[in-house]
C-alpha cells in the first residue's frame, strides 16, 4: 500500500530552462551555447549539489571561459534560480494526494539555493521533509541517498512512490524496494500509475 509520495524538484514539481538562462546573460547564440556547457553541462555544476560551494565552482567554470563570459558566468550562478517555474500538473496532483491521506516528502539533487526558492513551490506547505543532496553529501542515484530517506523519516520503502524525470534515479529506487515512476512533462502516466498502486487519484 502507498502511503508516501516522494517528488524531486527540477523537472518535477518545478520546470528549469537552463538554456533560457544562460542565453540571457550572452549576446549570441554561440555564446550561450559556450556559457550553457561550461555551466549547467559540466561536472561542476554537479558538485554544487553534493555541497561544494559555489564560489569553487564558479572559478572552476570561468576557468574553462574566455575572458568576457567570466563576468557572465558570475552573474548566472548568482540568479539561476529566476528561470525556475512551478509545474502547475505536479503540483496539483500533490495536492491531491495530500488530500487523500499520502504524506508527501522531497527527495532532490540540489544546493543550499533550495532554501532561496522553494517558498516558490505550490506544494511546499504540504511537504513533512526533505532529504537535500548538498546537506547529506550524496547525490541520486547512490542508493545511500534514498536510505537516508527512509531513516529519517522512518518509511517503508514498499509504501513509498518516487517521482522524478531522471529514469537512471527510478531504477536506483526500484533497486531499493520503492515504487517508481518517472516524469517526462505529461501527468497522465503518473496518474495512472497512482491508480494502478491502489491511490485514488482522478484520471
Amino acid at each position: 500500500m502507498i502511503k508516501n509520495i516522494v517528488f524531486d524538484v527540477g523537472g518535477v514539481l518545478m520546470t528549469f530552462d537552463t538554456h533560457a538562462a544562460a542565453a540571457a546573460f550572452t549576446d549570441s547564440a554561440a555564446d550561450a551555447e559556450l556559457l550553457h556547457r561550461q555551466v549547467f553541462d559540466h561536472a561542476d555544476w554537479v558538485s554544487i549539489d553534493r555541497g561544494v560551494p559555489e564560489d569553487t565552482a564558479l572559478a572552476r567554470m570561468q576557468s574553462r571561459l574566455p575572458e568576457r563570459l567570466r563576468p557572465r558566468a558570475e552573474q548566472l550562478l548568482a540568479r539561476w534560480e529566476q528561470w525556475l517555474e512551478p509545474d502547475e500538473a505536479v503540483n496539483e496532483l500533490g495536492r491531491e494526494l495530500d488530500g487523500l491521506g499520502c504524506r508527501l516528502y522531497i527527495l532532490s539533487n540540489t544546493s543550499a539555493r533550495f532554501w532561496r526558492f522553494s517558498e516558490r513551490i505550490p506544494l511546499m506547505p504540504k511537504i513533512r521533509g526533505t532529504v537535500l543532496s548538498y546537506e547529506e553529501k550524496l547525490l541520486k542515484p547512490d542508493p545511500a541517498i534514498y536510505k537516508r530517506l527512509f531513516s529519517k523519516f522512518e518509511l517503508a520503502a514498499g509504501e513509498c512512490l518516487f517521482i522524478d524525470d531522471n529514469r537512471l534515479n527510478i531504477e536506483a529506487a526500484w533497486w531499493v524496494g520503492m515504487h517508481g515512476c518517472q516524469y517526462g512533462g505529461d501527468i497522465a502516466p503518473v496518474r495512472a500509475e497512482l491508480r494502478r498502486l491502489g491511490v485514488g487519484v482522478a484520471p
